[in-house]
């Protein structure tokens, strides 16, 4: 490979082609497969959605390759599965956060692929490798220096995870260094806009398609049309107009960095059914619930939170949707106030039932939302909660439950896929689901062990 030698494309590319086989240590693999597994958990979760049937009526039921809709008895055009897949992995907003949102793109991309090809699980699980430590190399470069959301419009997560589906696909579909490279290239430029007041404002129920559904789509036919001979701008990340600048104000790939290091080293994964920017903030008033002994519904919470977090999470309003409900931060608070330990499904699903509660809204009432210059990451937070006598009791939170700081065992892991998976499933079915997802390697077609999903 020989294009473009400087770019920090290349760069990333060269290093997802060395991801195969030796290269990969065990506890890769595991995180890896734990990644495909939670995933496809959400995403049997979310087949049960009123927004699974909407998205399933949009979607044509033909094609030339087909795959899986997991979760029901549908099949769909590779495309088509891919996107579905995406959206109802994403729409509980249950899905991990490595790289932000790696998985659910890569995983609805490499499964459907992978099931349309008869792929075995080896391959399947190395492309799924590729494509999480790309997004996770491209989002990463962005992060520290993100604009602020008030002043970009845009939202670093579904254009890095474009760059990862393709690195998974380029895989599968087995293409040459060169290849690989514009598959990339190609998937930046038909990567969406993300933008940020579809996924924190009045965006509508659309929002899934932006980091799951769209990502995988953009992955898989800019690695069709790399492999079809089609080229694209290698200088997409690193040039004066390019994503970096876009997304950053000092963006920039340190290569080295990630020679020793692995992103599924560090997984962060999800406990709560809401947006990420809301579990330090959850976790940190369930402890300080905790060592009251005492409801909080009653009392006057302030919770301080990083500046671009309260910018889109922080709202003065009743959640209208349950879309908005994921992203509301007083709503969720005003669940663990009540005496929520984790937000579930239920809590947006039912989102109107929940407004009826008394006691949720008036804990709402308490709640104030400080921005805090000083805090830098959506990881911190300080809750301050003032009861009826006027004692005030301080909580502060530095990592939620499922960070790399607070990680969650293996176990608990396949507990959560299991809590997802059974009611669509069935205990039986899923338990060997599980077990086959965690030998993957042992796996020689995928298309058998996907077609447990099918209901």
């Amino acid at each position: 490979m020989n294009t473009a030698p400087n770019s920090t494309l290349w760069q990333i590319a060269q290093q997802a082609r060395s991801m195969s086989g030796a290269h990969l240590p065990e506890s890769v693999r595991q995180q890896a497969r734990l990644c495909i597994l939670d995933t496809i958990g959400c995403i049997l979760a979310g087949s049960r959605t009123e927004e699974a049937q909407l998205v399933l009526a949009c979607e044509p039921e033909s094609g030339d390759q087909i795959a899986t809709v997991f979760g029901t008895a549908h099949r769909r055009g590779l495309r088509a599965a891919m996107r579905i897949n995406g959206y109802l992995g994403d729409v509980l907003e249950l899905n991990d956060l490595i790289g932000g949102h790696a998985s659910i793109g890569n995983v609805s991309a490499a499964l459907a692929l992978g099931e349309s090809q008869g792929s075995s699980g080896a391959l399947l699980l190395e492309a799924v490798v590729r494509g999480i430590e790309v997004t996770t190399r491209v989002y990463e470069s962005v992060y520290p220096s993100l604009r602020r959301y008030t002043d970009a419009g845009l939202v670093p997560v579904g254009i890095p995870a474009s760059f990862g589906s393709a690195a998974a696909a380029a895989h599968l579909l087995t293409l040459d260094g060169e290849q690989t490279l514009h598959a990339m290239a190609i998937a930046g430029s038909l990567a969406g806009w993300c933008p940020a007041e579809v996924i924190f404002g009045h965006g509508g129920s659309v929002k899934p398609m932006l980091f799951g559904a769209q990502p995988a789509d953009a992955g898989v036919t800019a690695a069709q049309y790399a492999k079809a001979g089609m080229t694209g701008p290698v200088h997409l990340l690193d040039s004066k107009v390019g994503y970096f600048a876009t997304a950053s104000t000092e963006g920039r790939f340190d290569a080295a960095a990630w020679s020793n290091r692995w992103a599924l080293e560090q997984p962060r994964r999800k406990l709560h059914a809401c947006c990420g920017y809301l579990h330090s903030a959850a976790d940190a008033l369930g402890k300080l619930r905790q060592r009251t002994g005492a409801a909080l519904q009653d009392a006057r919470v302030e919770v301080r939170v990083p500046t671009y977090v309260a910018d889109v999470v922080s709202k003065d309003r009743l959640p209208d949707s349950p879309n908005d409900a994921r992203f509301h931060l007083q709503y969720c608070l005003a669940l663990v106030a009540c005496g929520a330990d984790v937000i579930l499904p239920e809590h947006s699903i039912a989102l109107s039932d929940q407004l009826r509660r008394s006691e949720v809204l008036a804990a709402m009432q308490g709640i104030t939302v400080v921005p805090d210059t000083a805090l830098t990451h959506y990881h911190q937070c300080r809750i301050a909660v003032t009861d009826a006598s006027g004692q005030t009791t301080v909580q502060p939170g530095t990592a939620p439950r499922g960070s790399p700081q607070e990680p969650l065992s293996d176990s608990e892991v396949v507990a959560k896929f299991h809590a997802l998976a059974d009611p669509v499933l069935g205990r039986p079915r899923a338990k060997l689901f599980a077990q086959q997802a965690l030998s993957l390697e042992a796996v020689d077609d995928v298309r058998m062990w996907i077609a447990m999903l099918r209901t």
